[in-house]
């Protein structure tokens, strides 16, 4: 007989030549405090009350793609500290139209036109309010939750996606801190993708093995993801389980909700299908995160954006990597992104529109240095605000240009390498 510790702890013992089996106990693993040594809480959501506290939440998923907000709606309870996401059988379709069967009950802290579009032949059905109860970039995020014991097709998941990018490409990338088929109970399945996010990862990167210990379908168990800038470590009852030595660097918005037939197989007629959380929690370490810094670099060229020359006019050529004239940060204003540089402090803008790309001091909420990146074929495209031109090295003269120019020219495709 197979024994699987914290699903019955069954123990066989001899009295009296009979095998008797000793009283099962509960194994969920305790709720962790709300101090973390060496973090600062951020977000705390507790599930206290009765209701869900919807300036943090909206409860619906992804409303935008869908036809009526009611297909989008979440189906859940709140009661004794815990949200209870939930499955009908008379739940509707989400998008029957192009997402066919899938069934969902979901809330996020994010929510804008385009977010996350996952089929590209799916158009906007509708305009939403955009929607911001919770966003950040790095941190310790941490769900305490029982998972469904339902069997069949579906999951339930706590995801993160993106929201830098606000075009109709909505190309953000996507953590699936926890993805778990009702199939495999006994696992925990990760995954990211960048979603054409040239800094992230460009295919899927998917782990799926069983938990160290316990039944999460049985117990509560506490999921934990320390993303920094440079990985996402994954923990299981605070315990390192697995690692993606890679990072998104924008901020993200969070998604949980319970889910059939998308991807994780047809459902079967078990009902109601749900799924408990305890609470989620996001720390910040304390002293905040080391300053991702990046080379920006020209697909034409192969060289390196710089202002070694302190001309007032970005350049471009083969400077050492160490040079930090060729280090630039990410500032993210308004949905858009400023450019930094590491040893001046001063911003790529295009105030002058004089056909070349600047650096100097500029106010936040200048236009002229917030940028929008555009990806084509797996680069990216740097536009200003205030114009709508382009970063590129058409003239091939050494100095950045500013520009209306094709977006197949590799003059204009721009690469990102993470500085050591």
């Amino acid at each position: 007989m197979r024994i699987r510790r914290a699903t019955f702890a069954v123990v066989l013992l001899a009295t009296a030549g009979t095998l008797v089996p000793a009283p099962a106990q509960a194994a969920d693993f305790p709720p962790n405090p709300t101090t973390k040594t060496g973090y600062t809480l951020d977000f705390q959501e507790e599930f206290s009350g009765t209701s869900l506290d919807t300036s943090k939440w909206l409860p619906y998923y992804l409303p935008h793609w869908t036809p009526t907000r009611e297909n989008a709606k979440a189906r859940y309870t709140i009661a004794n500290g815990v949200l209870t996401e939930r499955l009908d059988a008379d739940t509707p379709a989400w998008n029957a139209q192009y997402d066919g069967t899938v069934k969902i009950s979901s809330i996020q802290s994010y929510n804008a036109d385009y977010w996350h579009r996952f089929n590209y032949s799916m158009p906007l059905d509708h305009s939403e309010p955009t929607f911001n109860g919770y966003t950040t970039r790095y941190g310790y995020f941490e769900v305490r939750a029982k998972l469904a014991n339902v069997g069949g097709g579906g999951h339930q998941a706590f995801w993160l996606v993106g929201t830098d990018d606000k075009t109709s490409t909505s190309q953000n990338p996507e953590i699936d801190m926890i993805e778990t088929f009702f199939s495999k109970p006994t696992t925990w399945r990760i995954a990211a993708y960048g979603w054409g996010d040239p800094d992230f990862l460009g295919q899927w990167t998917l782990h799926e093995d069983p938990v160290p210990s316990g039944s999460p379908t049985q117990e509560y168990h506490v999921y934990g993801m320390d993303w920094s800038p440079t990985k996402l470590d994954f923990y299981y009852d605070n315990q390192l389980y697995k690692t993606i030595n890679d990072a998104p660097n924008m901020p993200m918005g969070m998604i949980m909700g319970i889910y059939t037939d998308a991807g994780s197989g047809q459902h079967n007629d078990v009902w109601p299908k749900s799924w408990n959380v305890d609470y989620v929690r996001v720390f910040k370490k304390d002293g905040g995160y080391p300053t991702a810094y990046e080379q920006i670099i020209n697909r034409q060229t192969g060289q390196k954006v710089h202002i070694e020359n302190r001309t007032g006019t970005a350049q471009y050529g083969a400077i050492p990597a160490t040079w930090w004239s060729g280090h630039w940060t990410r500032e993210a204003v308004d949905g858009r992104t400023r450019f930094r540089n590491r040893w001046t402090g001063e911003y790529l803008n295009a105030e002058a529109n004089d056909g070349y790309t600047h650096a100097g001091s500029v106010q936040p909420t200048a236009w002229s240095s917030q940028w929008t990146l555009e990806t084509v074929d797996g680069r990216s495209r740097i536009k200003d605000r205030q114009h709508g031109k382009y970063m590129h090295t058409e003239s091939l003269n050494g100095n950045v240009q500013h520009g209306t120019v094709p977006s197949t020219y590799w003059t204009s495709q721009w690469t990102f390498q993470p500085v050591a």
